[in-house]
């Protein structure tokens, strides 16, 4: 059987019986109190030893043997007794097979409640990490602006470089900084609530933790006392029906051993008839479940956190790309070249018009001769300084239009190189759409082929489900399960323990859970839970070989045992901790519920 979640028992202390009777001895008995007991799911249960007034005396004994009607009433009492004491026992079982199936189910909410604090705690961890790593931004930010009076340095160095004349590099340059300022900001304010939530999740996760360890706890010591009180009840159930029995062969003048078989046959003989009871007023379709109580799940995770923010936080704007000027000088390299600029005026002025050639002096008179000189000294005629002058302007003219056929030149290419620089942006952008657009189709083609295999799995599982669910009901697909069920029942060395999961100590539903995988069939663990899985419940007269059946001990509302039919009116199963692993006829299933179930 399975151990699980329970939300306390009070369990009672099981007062021995407090008097014995012998054959043919003095009859004595001292009064006992009766206690009342109730468990977590609401069993009630009362210790059913007589008190000294309910023990025959010896003297009522002697005189019922004398009077064949008093002989019948007090033989009806006995056996009244010994049912009731029965049905105490199977009480107490019940309730300690109940709370035990409810311990395994809090142990599974508490694994399953470290698992996600500990998920959490990890989350936020990184979370914190995360949002340092942006607050550090944010610092460097703030610290930049207050060095330069709230300026931004990287604009303020932009403007006033006089090195790069590039309009649109630098507006480009100044909308990144605007822009990377402002998302520096804007993530920081993510980072903060991410950071929030994460710290909120992991403190609501522990919370949850702590609270299922609180209930885990609450619910090992309630199994342990209705565990304790089941092992008492069935040493005192066992004192009682002797010494009951032992009365009955007096009374009856009978072989003790011959009275035992009596009301053994007697008990299995009323135990068919509310096997018969139940199978008759179970309806053919069960009537629809009330889920069963889940646990208070957890909200939604927050937001995944992203890596950690990396990158530059400077905000002064990076040099000019050097593929930019290399582009540039590609281009400058296909135009024509720009007129050279025109060297000084002085440098280019005309040479002094040569006069003719005068006789050589006579080297040999020391006499000058005056009017040689006195032509050459005059200096240039006004028609020379004319043609100087005009020759000058044209020189000037020339080279005023080279420096501006030089300007335009620089200009155009300046233009043409802005034209390429845009050109090639909206080639990138272009690029990047159609790389986009063909992502997304691709993904979209992704998605619905993802679709097409999820719906093509899925309606293979049903396919196959619907195989397993025809195989199932002839019980073939269960013997390998059944196989081992019973050669694990016919091995001594097996045994039954709350809560066991093998290999050789085990509870109902570990075993049938065991067995089950044997035919490559999973069952979940508890009994409660193999009662409401994804098999088929069926009613119990329409049982067949490799079915599950179950115990319940309020209409439905939880089970506490099961066991696997085997047909013929058979079950195998572990029972309990004093009957072990065994087969049994089915109705030695107590409480047993209306309905099973076939995997």
């Amino acid at each position: 059987m399975a151990k699980g979640q329970f939300l306390g028992v009070a369990t009672c202390t099981v007062a021995l019986i407090g008097g014995t009777l012998m054959t043919g001895g003095a009859a004595t008995a001292a009064p006992v109190e009766t206690t009342i007991n109730s468990s977590a799911f609401g069993n009630t249960f009362a210790k059913a030893v007589p008190t000294a007034r309910t023990l025959p005396s010896k003297a009522e004994v002697t005189a019922a043997k004398k009077d064949p009607a008093a002989l019948k009433a007090m033989v009806s009492s006995i056996e009244d007794l010994i049912g009731d004491s029965t049905r105490d026992l199977t009480d107490a079982e019940a309730s300690a097979a109940n709370d035990q199936d409810a311990y395994e189910t809090t142990s599974q909410t508490l694994a399953k409640r470290n698992e996600a604090a500990d998920a959490a705690r990890t989350e936020a961890a990184r979370a914190t990490k995360y949002y340092d790593s942006v607050k550090k931004q944010v610092g460097q930010l703030a610290s930049d602006l207050y060095r330069n009076g709230g300026v931004n340095s990287g604009i303020t160095s932009l403007v006033n470089d006089s090195e790069n004349n590039d309009v649109l590099y630098k507006a480009a340059t100044m909308n990144t900084l605007a822009t990377n300022r402002s998302n520096t900001l804007t993530t920081a304010q993510e980072a903060a609530s991410l950071w929030a939530d994460w710290q909120n999740y992991a403190d609501a996760a522990e919370t949850a933790a702590t609270d299922a360890a609180d209930a885990n706890e609450t619910a090992l010591q309630a199994a342990e006392r209705t565990r304790i009180a089941y092992a008492d009840r069935v040493t005192d159930q066992k004192e009682l029906r002797s010494e009951l029995i032992d009365q009955l062969a007096y009374l009856r003048d009978t072989e003790r051993a011959d009275e035992a078989k009596r009301i053994t046959a007697m008990e299995d003989a009323q135990r068919e008839e509310a096997l018969q009871t139940e199978i008759a007023a179970a309806p053919a379709k069960p009537a629809p479940e009330e889920p069963a109580e889940e646990p208070q799940a957890l909200a939604a995770a927050p937001a995944a956190v992203p890596e950690q923010a990396t990158g530059k936080t400077s905000l002064a704007p990076a040099p000019q790309p050097k593929a930019k000027k290399s582009s540039q000088a590609s281009v400058a390299a296909e135009a024509p070249a720009p007129v050279a600029e025109p060297k000084p005026v002085a440098a280019s002025a005309p040479s002094p018009v040569k006069e003719a050639p005068q006789e050589p002096a006579n080297t040999e008179t020391s006499e000058p001769k005056p009017a040689a000189v006195s032509s050459s000294k005059s200096g240039p005629t006004a028609a020379q300084k004319k043609a100087t002058a005009e020759k000058r302007e044209r020189e000037q003219a020339a080279a005023q239009k080279a420096s501006a056929d030089a300007a335009q030149a620089a200009a155009d290419q300046k233009a043409h190189d802005a034209a390429v620089r845009a050109q090639a942006s909206a080639n990138k952008k272009a690029q990047a759409a159609a790389q986009a657009k063909a992502q997304a189709a691709a993904d979209k083609r992704a998605a619905v082929k993802r679709q097409q295999e999820k719906a093509a799995a899925e309606k293979q599982a049903k396919e196959k489900a619907a195989a397993e669910a025809a195989q199932s009901s002839s019980g073939s697909s269960k013997e390998s399960a059944i196989a081992w069920a019973m050669g694990t029942a016919s091995d001594n060395s097996n045994y039954y323990v709350y809560g066991a999961n093998g290999p050789k100590a085990w509870d109902c539903s570990s075993f049938t859970q065991k067995a089950f995988s044997q035919s490559g069939i999973s069952l979940p663990r508890t009994s409660s839970q193999q009662a409401r899985g994804n098999g088929t419940k069926v009613p119990l007269n329409q049982l067949k070989r490799g079915d599950l059946v179950f115990s319940t001990s309020n209409g439905g509302a939880s089970f506490y045992h099961v066991a696997i039919y085997l047909g013929g009116g058979q079950v195998v199963h572990a029972r309990n901790p004093s009957s072990g692993i065994s087969t049994t006829p089915l109705s030695w299933v107590n409480n047993i519920y209306s309905y099973g179930m076939r995997y």
